[in-house]
């Protein structure tokens, strides 16, 4: 019956003991991965500020390019007027 009971009481001890561990392992992976989630959402609000700048320098490349387009235009005209008037 004592080695039954001493038995008994070692399985007990250690599956405890496993748990625990089990436990421990588990809360360490969750602050690990709350460590990497704000880690991604700070490289996502960077990636964000980045690519809002570039849109902003892309939007203005674009509208001094159509001001151009447009001026290019406007030569044109004259240039069409000048001939029409030539002839």
């Amino acid at each position: 019956m004592d080695k039954r009971k001493t038995v008994f009481t070692a399985v007990v001890i250690g599956a405890g003991i496993m748990a625990i561990i089990d436990r421990i392992r588990l809360h360490n992976k969750v602050k690990e991965l709350e460590e990497r989630t704000d880690d991604i959402g700070r490289c996502h609000n960077d990636f964000c500020l980045m690519q809002e700048r570039y849109n902003k320098s892309t939007n203005e490349q674009i509208e001094i390019i159509q001001e151009e387009i447009g001026s290019v235009y406007e030569h044109f005209e004259e240039l069409s007027k000048g001939k029409e008037d030539g002839r």
